[in-house]
């Protein structure tokens, strides 16, 4: 894996930031799986802020005296989007996930490409604090609930997420809305073979989503 420099670092989240705000800032996606235990199709809601972005790069602010920075994610993010960010005031985290999370970071700007899979935390890895993961057998999105019971991305791995999690369930779709919209319109992904109208949805998913923009391709039509 690329062992990345400071400018390098840099150069990179700054990029990345604007990624983010075109594709995911204040949006909510919610994931709808099969739950390969029982198999019941269930849902996550997962929410992205300015907040969260700084926890997905494994990147410290720095003050005058180089003091590492505490709860200061949103002014970090408005650093990055803004061009703002100076080499002098960033610096690695010492738990050595800074590399990791840099190398995952552009993969995670086309989440709905990506996510295939969703699974409980296995509490493999001593320095990945999460609840839940999305992703694939190259990508996983570290989640973490919130006490209003949404999920928040708190890291990035380019790892395969069967080794992570406790039992793994397909993603059958992913829709995508404005935090201020009451439902998710914008389909991203639905998997391969899959035709949501013929599915019987849950009632709590049912009245989340809108299938008016949802056109089944060629293959799942049957």
């Amino acid at each position: 894996m690329h062992s990345y420099t400071l400018d390098e670092a840099r150069i990179l989240v700054l990029k990345c930031a604007k990624l983010y705000e075109q594709n995911l800032l204040d949006k909510n996606y919610i994931i709808i799986y099969r739950d390969r235990a029982d198999n019941t199709i269930k849902k996550l809601e997962v929410k992205f802020g300015k907040e969260n972005y700084q926890h997905l790069t494994g990147i410290e602010l720095l003050d005058e005296n180089t003091t590492v920075r505490k709860h200061v994610a949103e002014s970090f993010y408005n650093k990055c989007v803004n061009n703002k960010l100076a080499k002098k005031e960033i610096k690695f985290k010492n738990d050595g996930t800074t590399n990791l999370k840099l190398a995952a970071l552009p993969v995670l700007m086309t989440m709905q490409k990506v996510t295939k899979i969703t699974g409980d935390y296995n509490n493999s890895r001593p320095y990945l604090i999460a609840d839940k993961l999305i992703g694939n057998v190259n990508f996983c999105l570290g989640l973490k609930q919130t006490d209003h019971h949404q999920y928040v991305p708190v890291s990035v791995l380019l790892e395969n997420i069967k080794k992570l999690t406790t039992v793994q369930s397909q993603v059958l779709a992913v829709f995508s809305k404005k935090i201020c919209d009451e439902e998710y319109i914008d389909v991203r992904h639905v998997a391969k073979g899959i035709n949501l109208h013929n599915i019987i949805l849950p009632q709590d998913i049912i009245g989340k989503i809108s299938l008016d923009n949802y056109i089944p391709n060629a293959q799942s039509k049957k």
